[in-house]
């Protein structure tokens, strides 16, 4: 391989390398940016690349894991009406899911499209409280639809570079 292929290899590494950064600091900074304009919100970032399964059924949702994937098969929640499992099916695929907390032992999940609010779903973590360390409650998945038969599916997820706003 001589000198120039050697040179011209490195420099497209690099700018290969630079593009997908600066695509991750373009997604940082509009959320932190929509983030820092509500004094009631922090900005968190994670790096997680450990993979979970959500279970939705018509009255339940299952999440594998609340604290970095380590966790096993915690009950969040009940969902209220058919309407807001609709909503969840519809805006599963490539989305995020977001975890804040929003009171003592009543963190609020939201589903969100590219930083676009979707709906708010409230559930309880038994064995919360707010001096729990909230890097181990919060966090943020990709998701996409795996399957679904009649009112159960099936969320094959992602713990890996994404971006939330949390409430305070």
């Amino acid at each position: 391989m001589t000198y120039t292929t050697l040179t011209l290899t490195f420099f497209v590494l690099i700018a290969l390398y630079w593009n997908v950064d600066s695509i991750e600091k373009r997604q940082m900074t509009r959320l932190e940016t929509k983030c820092k304009q509500n004094k009631n919100y922090t900005y968190l970032r994670y790096r997680n690349a450990e993979k979970c399964m959500i279970w939705m059924g018509k009255d339940l949702l299952y999440l594998d894991a609340v604290k970095s994937c380590q966790e096993q098969s915690a009950l969040l929640g009940t969902f209220k009406t058919q309407s807001e499992l609709t909503i969840l099916r519809q805006f599963a695929k490539d989305t995020f899911l977001w975890v804040g907390l929003d009171k003592i032992n009543k963190p609020t999940f939201t589903w969100i499209d590219d930083g676009k609010q979707v709906k708010n779903l409230t559930f309880y973590f038994p064995g919360m409280s707010a001096s729990t360390d909230m890097t181990a409650i919060s966090d943020c998945i990709t998701c996409s639809l795996m399957s679904h038969r009649f009112t159960f599916f099936f969320l094959e997820c992602f713990m890996a570079a994404q971006y939330i706003c949390e409430k305070r």
